[in-house]
């Protein structure tokens, strides 16, 4: 886990997202960015924490005194993130701590999360919301029952700069967000720069969605093409699109195969990956690197046996090692780079 302190978060959380998020990025963005620099206006450091999310599809950023209460829009998103996001999406999180406005930059520090772990302890220990706090232009404050202000929001409310959701008891949120936070960051942060940071962020992407494409190809029992052939569509091709050539190519390096195609073409839905029939297994090690699917049943975040998992043969692993028979009395074929056909969606 990397930390960045004293950053400008906007350059900062710009350079992070743009390596995961693939759409709506801009807007994104500029809306957290306009939601920490509200929040920096405040006195309280607790006011100040959020957390910040980062996928395909978009960014999503809460604050953390909103996170820990039931029913509200940060608790969903975390719960969502944490717990429920579809498997072939890449989640980033970081805890956002705002220090301030200095030299027209929003300044602030980042630290990595574990949005699992994260989710885990909000649905742990989430407290119940029972009102609104509503904050007017003329800096006048009021508050209203949580189920009357959804009921008004947003016509009644004119005056409104912005709301949060507050419990009863709001001192005892702190506390609880602050001793439960701690727990979650207890581990050593390691100082970092952004560069450095998003380097690894670049290569863990890499191997993110090459493990993807050895998933799909797991679940393959025999070869799938007509041309007898293993054939697969592990990335919409909007993300595929996202990446350029000389990225996809890094993707495919990350493959134990030594014949392997992608290309994207008009009018595909996915982006396409071909193994050869022939192709031999070099490296077996990604069986017990590949990450373990998320359990979003209500027992929640349990793992699947590492035991059993490797104790099972992938069924693409057996087709290959068939399929090398076949071939082990010739000659080895040889090394064949791995090549690229993109044409423009």
């Amino acid at each position: 886990m990397d930390k960045m302190e004293n950053v400008d978060l906007r350059e900062t959380l710009g350079l992070i997202a743009e390596n995961n998020t693939f759409f709506h990025l801009e807007n994104d963005l500029d809306i957290s960015i306009a939601q920490m620099e509200r929040l920096a206006k405040l006195n309280d450091y607790r006011d100040k924490s959020l957390i910040w999310i980062s996928y395909p599809s978009g960014i999503d950023c809460y604050p953390e005194l909103e996170a820990f209460q039931k029913d509200t829009r940060g608790y969903n998103g975390v719960l969502y993130h944490g717990r429920d996001t579809p498997q072939k999406d890449r989640t980033l999180a970081y805890t956002v701590n705002v220090h301030g406005i200095k030299d027209n930059k929003l300044i602030g520090s980042l630290f990595e999360t574990d949005i699992q772990k994260y989710a885990k302890a909000i649905q742990a220990n989430a407290v119940e919301s029972n009102k609104v706090r509503i904050y007017e232009k003329n800096g006048r404050q009021t508050t209203m029952p949580k189920d009357e202000f959804h009921r008004r929001y947003p016509l009644d409310l004119v005056n409104m700069e912005y709301w949060r959701h507050e419990p009863d008891n709001f001192a005892s949120l702190k506390t609880v967000t602050q001793d439960v936070t701690y727990n979650i960051h207890s581990e050593k942060h390691r100082p970092c720069d952004v560069w450095q940071h998003r380097s690894k962020l670049y290569i863990e992407r890499d191997k993110f969605y090459s493990n993807q494409i050895l998933n799909d190809l797991d679940k393959l029992h025999e070869p799938n093409s007509e041309d007898k052939e293993f054939f697969i569509t592990p990335l919409d091709a909007r993300v595929a699109a996202a990446f350029a050539p000389d990225q996809l190519s890094q993707i495919l390096e990350f493959l134990p195969f030594e014949n392997v195609e992608f290309s994207i073409k008009r009018g595909q839905a996915n982006m396409l990956v071909k193994v050869p029939r022939d192709e031999i297994l070099l490296d077996r090690s990604w069986q017990q690197d590949r990450p373990t699917v998320i359990n979003s049943s209500k027992e929640g975040f349990e793992q699947p046996n590492k035991k059993q998992q490797s104790a099972e043969k992938p069924s693409i692993l057996k087709a290959l090692e068939q399929a090398s028979k076949k071939t082990c009395k010739q000659d080895k074929p040889k090394k064949v780079k791995k090549k690229s056909n993109e044409t423009e969606i």
